[in-house]
């Protein structure tokens, strides 16, 4: 390649390398859950309050400074940021995998470690749509109810989920299937349950139909794609009741699904 210097010096996504600040460290480590995103390895303790003895560096996905051959190999693919400095374009790894991918870059490994970063992000953007949420008190009083159902209370229930079928395409058949089940076993129950409430205490469905779907508008724009919205909108319910049950939370999500607070229609 000719004049790289030149070349380099003209592509103003390339920016010298800064140092990140013990926040952005934190950061990074907390965005891969404190293990290398390539080999599983565990880059820090979670209960280590210094970072003085690192097991991990942070990584350009796309090089800062690139050889003759990353940038020939690299060109004209996507990258991410403003530029090469952004946070958006840099990842915890360990320091075995940073090495092989600092200066051995091939196509492959450069969208595999994109695409990881790219779902670090989407599930950063999860958790902050979520932050600001408030949530009714009264969904832990259904939430207690469902985990204390037998099957005899509920072996009547077979509630024909319509509006599901059209939420799903064929490639998301397995959410789909989780989520009509639960439906098909639990909606009726739900539904009495929050009528109920509507009528002996100060608790409106209207309202926490508002924060659901508030919420379900905030994953919606930030790219996930439905198994990780629900997944996420499940963990904010448990989080929010301190509720030892998943299974219960994925039951009221399934069951606003239904109710069309969660997930579009598929217009043809």
């Amino acid at each position: 390649m000719k004049d790289l210097k030149s070349i380099l010096e003209a592509d103003t996504y390339l920016q010298p390398r800064g140092k990140p600040t013990e926040s952005e460290l934190r950061l990074f480590l907390r965005e891969v859950d404190f293990y290398c995103p390539l080999c599983g390895k565990e880059l820090q303790s979670r209960k280590q309050k210094k970072l003085a003895e690192k097991r991990f560096q942070i990584a350009h996905i796309y090089p800062n400074s690139p050889t003759a051959e990353q940038y020939d190999v690299l060109k004209g693919l996507e990258r991410l940021g403003e530029n090469s400095e952004s946070f958006e374009n840099k990842i915890a790894l360990c320091r075995d995998c940073h090495g092989t991918q600092d200066f051995h870059t091939t196509i492959e490994e450069y969208l595999k470690l994109m695409e990881i970063k790219k779902t670090c992000l989407r599930q950063t953007a999860l958790h902050d749509a979520t932050s600001t949420l408030g949530l009714e008190n009264e969904i832990e009083t259904v939430i207690e109810k469902i985990c204390e159902l037998k099957e005899s209370d509920i072996s009547e229930i077979n509630y024909k989920a319509v509006i599901i079928a059209n939420k799903f395409v064929s490639d998301e058949m397995l959410l789909k299937s989780k989520i009509t089940g639960y439906v098909m076993t639990y909606y009726t129950y739900i539904r009495d349950l929050f009528k109920n409430m509507e009528r002996t205490t100060a608790f409106n469905l209207d309202i926490l139909s508002g924060q659901i779907r508030a919420c379900f508008i905030k994953m919606d724009s930030s790219g996930a794609n439905k198994h990780e919205i629900f997944e996420n909108m499940v963990n904010w319910v448990n989080n929010e009741t301190q509720n030892t049950s998943k299974l219960a939370c994925e039951a009221i999500i399934s069951f606003f699904v239904q109710h069309c607070e969660v997930f579009y229609e598929i217009t043809e």
